[in-house]
């Protein structure tokens, strides 16, 4: 594959080429009934939350506080040892309770597996709708085989690998980045000198697209990377406005994806020239 000269494109995954709030939403829903199903006890929203939040304080910046396999063995961990919030055992559940043990592991396992199975099922009947079939997915596949893209993400590896097969056409080419990989989270600097050594630097020639202001705009931008920021992947609109700032790279917003990829198109052509 030969692309025209060294320009670049970043891509943020979630909530920018594929819908991952949505189907988070759904997952934990449906995981909701699975936990119930099973009868793992406790109410499982108080305890995901709490076990949530437990996670994303204790691994901050970490690609790990991502991981629902770590909620859901601390929700394990808190039925078994009756440290729910508001929660008196009866005394049936006294007389079985002994603590996490061997055979819960299965439990922990098997409610992970669940999440990714909903996850997933959301992300491919998803990807089948008009939107992105007809809208998406073909703009991607024409500018990856124009300039090289790299999808900068903040999650672990097996996730990212699981969401992208499952969503993105099989003939859009890119190179992914995790902060597993980078050992850093955007948008601290070592993230985005990752992804600008792995590009070959040059950052003024490179343009970002993402839909968390902080993480992906302003992260990008204090490295010199112009960015488009998206507040929403299928808003309404055609116009691209530039964002009013003294910042070291140009900050645009757009009112969907494909409009900002076209922008983004039309700012490496000319850029290339």
């Amino acid at each position: 594959m030969v692309f025209f000269s060294d320009m670049a494109l970043f891509l943020d995954l979630d909530n920018t080429l594929l819908p991952s709030k949505p189907a988070y939403e759904f997952a934990i829903a449906e995981c909701a009934k699975d936990w119930s199903e099973r009868k793992l006890g406790g109410d499982f929203f108080s305890l995901y939350e709490s076990a949530r939040k437990k996670v994303k304080n204790q691994l901050i910046g970490h690609s790990s506080n991502r991981l629902r396999l770590l909620c859901f063995k601390l929700m394990l961990d808190a039925v078994k040892t009756h440290s729910i919030p508001n929660h008196k055992p009866r005394e049936t559940e006294l007389k079985s309770a002994n603590g996490f043990q061997t055979k819960d592991i299965v439990d922990v396992l098997w409610m992970e597996e669940r999440y990714h199975f909903h996850f997933l099922t959301y992300l491919k009947s998803e990807s089948k709708k008009e939107n992105y079939q007809t809208k998406l997915f073909p703009r991607l596949v024409a500018l990856s085989n124009k300039f090289p893209i790299f999808l900068t993400t903040n999650e672990t590896l097996r996730t990212q690998l699981l969401k992208v097969s499952s969503f993105l056409p099989e003939d859009f080419r890119f190179t992914l980045i995790t902060s597993e990989e980078v050992g850093h989270e955007k948008p601290t600097t070592k993230f985005f000198s990752y992804v600008l050594e792995r590009s070959n630097q040059n950052p003024e020639d490179r343009i970002l697209l993402g839909d968390n202001w902080e993480d992906d705009v302003m992260g990008a931008n204090r490295h010199g990377i112009a960015s488009i920021h998206i507040p929403d992947m299928w808003g309404e609109g055609s116009s691209v406005s530039e964002y009013p700032s003294d910042t070291p790279a140009p900050i645009w917003t757009a009112p969907s994806t494909v409009v900002a990829l076209d922008f983004a198109e039309l700012w490496l052509s000319k850029r290339q020239k």
